[in-house]
């Protein structure tokens, strides 16, 4: 019984992990997904470290070398990083 009960834990957990390069639900993604990964894999947002005010200026950047994205778009893109990817050592990730 103790063995059932935990491969039911272990398979309950395991579904429920973000799987790697994956990035998180939320408000957002799917615009992120969308314009980033054209051109990145989601590993690179995923691994990118940024201060609050840093992830703007890449999408801006992104967009200055031919991002796709209406500025409603670029406004939840930057909303999302912003909370999904918190800079390390700031509770975050």
């Amino acid at each position: 019984m103790r063995r059932l009960a935990l491969a039911v834990l272990l398979t309950a957990s395991t579904a429920s992990a973000q799987t790697p390069g994956e990035l998180p639900a939320g408000p957002g993604r799917a615009e992120t997904v969308r314009v980033c990964t054209g051109c990145h894999e989601a590993e690179v947002l995923i691994h990118r470290s940024q201060k609050h005010a840093a992830w703007s200026d890449v999408v801006q950047a992104m967009v200055e070398k031919g991002a796709e994205a209406s500025s409603a778009e670029q406004t939840a893109i930057v909303a999302y990083l912003q909370k999904a990817l918190p800079p390390q050592g700031s509770g975050g990730r």
